[in-house]
């Protein structure tokens, strides 16, 4: 499951892009709406409706949002300079608004169950401005995008389950499909929304290695013609640090050390593989790709475990309960390390990890000498190496 294709994990972004404040008069536009669900008062002082500027991997809250009895809401934000804001309704879902000159309508679901969002997770809309339209399209193409892929996943699940690998193979070819549909989709919009600094939140949702020409393209005549949108200068910085990172995890490099915790809190490191083959597999409990891919991780590892394969699980999680329980139901029996950092896990982030699953196979003497091995492709590997 791609970082970028589940809305309440979507990189959002903070830019300004005219001249300096100082020499501006403040302007605010209003941004109102209702919470259908409104969760408790307790649950409302422990999560705030926030509004927040996206800086690097970090959020930075701006201001709090108070309801009214009713469930309604009214702020003002600062739009002296036009910027992305992200709008944090209580760590149930997260907005970006681009904030210019319109105000802005947006109502919330609000409270809901985890199994109504895996089912249909909440779709919101942003009215009132011309410029968010394209906010408004690329999040229903991550939507119904989303909503696709938890459903093959599902199916791929079952099939594994079943050892149906024709099944499993058939899903698996679809969700690379629906992988590359979204991107097709989102370029279209590229195309259709030329020269636009809201185009810089599209971009985030494509491929940083199949896209880079376009996305660098793209990011040039932004810092062309809006010399002051610093954020499109930090999105180009981005690209060439990924580049570097693809570089020292790419068929022949050295994997790089480190240490995390397991789910007792012993400390485990990467180097204690040495020696031995060793699958470094990035995954998540919420991933249903993840999970579909499970068994046939399981199978491999019981078939070549025995001749020297090794796995490392690095889970992008940030509920304890939530990872234990997956790796328990799933009967995944060999080492499991965490950050319980989410997407900030300082791992996957090393690894320039951008969608899960993913992983690398490493070999006794430390070499990546694979990646991405999933279905049939990982077994096929394996029997190189271990024979049949």
């Amino acid at each position: 499951m791609r970082k970028n294709q589940r809305p309440w994990l979507l990189a959002l972004i903070a830019a300004s892009m005219a001249l300096p404040a100082a020499a501006q008069t403040k302007r605010y536009i209003t941004v109102s709406g209702k919470i259908k669900f409104p969760p408790s008062k307790e649950q409302q002082e422990k999560f705030p409706f926030r509004v927040q500027k996206q800086v690097g991997d970090d959020r930075i809250t701006i201001d709090t949002i108070h309801l009214k009895p009713d469930g309604s809401y009214s702020i003002k934000i600062d739009a002296t300079r036009p910027q992305f804001y992200v709008l944090n309704e209580f760590e149930e879902d997260r907005l970006t608004i681009w904030a210019n000159k319109d105000n802005l309508q947006i109502d919330f679901r609000g409270e809901d169950t985890a199994a109504m969002k895996i089912k249909n997770p909440p779709y919101v809309y942003i009215h009132g401005s011309e410029e968010n339209n394209l906010i408004n399209q690329v999040n229903f193409i991550a939507y119904r995008n989303y909503q696709q892929m938890i459903q093959n996943g599902r199916l791929q699940y079952q099939a594994s389950l079943a050892k149906d690998t024709a099944l499993v193979r058939v899903m698996q070819d679809q969700y690379d499909w629906l992988g590359d549909d979204m991107g097709e989709r989102i370029k279209l919009l590229v195309k259709m929304y030329p020269n636009t600094p809201v185009l810089l939140y599209a971009l985030d949702y494509l491929h940083p290695r199949k896209d880079k020409e376009l996305i660098n393209t793209e990011l040039a005549k932004l810092v062309k013609k809006y010399p002051y949108f610093e954020e499109a200068k930090r999105k180009q910085a981005d690209i060439v640090k990924a580049e570097a990172i693809a570089r020292k995890t790419g068929i022949g490099a050295t994997a790089m050390d480190f240490t995390q915790n397991n789910v007792s809190g012993k400390a485990v490191q990467l180097k204690d593989y040495r020696g031995k083959y060793v699958l470094l597999d990035f995954w998540a409990s919420w991933c249903g790709p993840c999970r579909a891919e499970n068994p046939n991780v399981l199978d491999n590892y019981e078939k070549y475990h025995g001749k020297g394969l090794e796995i490392l699980a690095v889970s992008l999680d940030d509920k304890k309960d939530a990872w234990v329980k997956a790796i328990k139901d799933d009967g995944l029996t060999w080492e499991h390390v965490s950050d319980l950092k989410g997407w900030k896990n300082e791992v996957a982030k090393e690894y320039n990890i951008r969608a899960v699953p993913s992983n690398f196979l490493i070999d006794k003497e430390g070499k990546i000498v694979a990646k991405d091995l999933r279905g049939e492709e990982l077994t096929k590997k394996l029997e190189e190496i271990f024979g049949k």
